[in-house]
């Protein structure tokens, strides 16, 4: 017989499904960031800060799980194989619609950004949000809150 008694199992499932990596780990348990995390958040130590970092190695899931992790927001613009992120404070990312139309003059799309909290109404577009949008070739973005839900939005 498999892993009985007289042969355990030696890796329990705890020790494989951590938590790490997962917004709402973070959120609900205090569980850390993954060490891809962790650098990606040193890279973006304070509000305003900006990093391009390839696209394969960083998703809205983990900037959902840095807004779980710090409370900021953080926007996500992707061109091409490249994707641009900044990161915001507990209210807003610095960007007003001249740096939109810049990004989006050069290819960028609005990929997403974050909202903290984990109510419905945090997934809501401001204002501001659907005007930057306008600034872009495309016609939904999505929000993300701590927990690592989404909504899309729209311009209008």
């Amino acid at each position: 017989m498999i892993n009985s008694i007289e042969k355990p199992i030696e890796l329990p499932i705890e020790q494989k499904h951590t938590g790490k990596g997962n917004p709402n780990a973070v959120l609900t348990f205090g569980v850390e960031l993954n060490n891809r995390q962790k650098d990606l958040l040193e890279k973006l130590s304070e509000f305003d800060s900006k990093v391009i970092v390839d696209k394969k190695s960083v998703n809205m899931a983990d900037l959902s799980e840095l807004t779980a992790h710090t409370g900021d927001e953080f926007a996500l613009f992707t061109k091409g194989k490249d994707r641009l992120i900044i990161r915001g404070n507990s209210l807003m990312v610095n960007l007003d619609i001249e740096q939109a139309k810049k990004l989006a003059a050069h290819g960028y799309r609005w990929s997403g950004h974050t909202h903290p909290g984990i109510d419905i109404n945090v997934m809501m577009p401001s204002t501001g949000d659907k005007e930057i949008l306008k600034c872009f070739s495309q016609n939904s973005s999505v929000i993300y809150d701590s927990k690592g839900n989404f909504r899309t939005f729209e311009k209008g």
